[in-house]
């Protein structure tokens, strides 16, 4: 039986992930040219390649964020360029440095509360948080669908909004909650 995350799998997962961000950044540059959306997401991506390094590579929720996060900037990129999305395509480039951040924030939060302690509600929360932000590029193509800036959501995209928060909340107490009755009492 071969482990969950194989070496050239990983390998493969992390320079793909190093390699959005630039690509993304480019991308954006060639359409927009120099301005604050291409600067931030160049941050970012400068803050993704800190964390494959500080990062121990053996540890799930980083792969698993990078994998999620890397499949969001694709398929939202995709989705962006198919429908000369203004929203979706900023959405979509920001996805890999924000997924990997917030699966970074759960590991000093395990050494402070036995509630994400577990390496499987790390991964559950990561993909949680992978899946709400893959709603919200989701958003952001509705809004270019619809024509309507991100900034002046109508009554339809609160409420969308809204729905999406409270399903994410949801979800993530279900995992928190699962989590902490799969934990034998000590």
């Amino acid at each position: 039986m071969s482990p969950p995350f194989d070496p050239a799998k990983k390998a493969l997962i992390w320079a793909a992930s190093a390699a959005i961000c630039p690509v993304a950044g480019g991308v954006l540059f060639a359409l927009r040219g120099a301005d604050a959306l291409v600067v931030a997401v160049w941050a970012a991506g400068l803050v993704v390649c800190v964390l494959l390094v500080v990062a121990r590579r053996t540890e799930p929720e980083p792969v698993s964020a990078l994998t999620w996060g890397s499949a969001l900037a694709l398929a939202g990129g995709a989705a962006a360029l198919a429908v000369g999305g203004d929203v979706t395509l900023p959405l979509a480039a920001l996805a890999p440095p924000v997924v990997v951040v917030s699966a970074a924030v759960l590991r000093p939060l395990a050494r402070r509360t036995d509630r994400v302690r577990s390496p499987l509600v790390r991964v559950r929360l990561t993909w949680t948080f992978a899946g709400s932000y893959a709603g919200l590029i989701g958003f952001g193509l509705m809004q270019d669908l619809r024509g309507l800036p991100l900034i002046h959501p109508d009554v339809a995209s609160l409420v969308t909004l809204g729905t999406m928060a409270e399903i994410a909340v949801a979800v993530a107490i279900y995992v928190l909650w699962h989590g902490r009755q799969s934990v034998p009492n000590s």
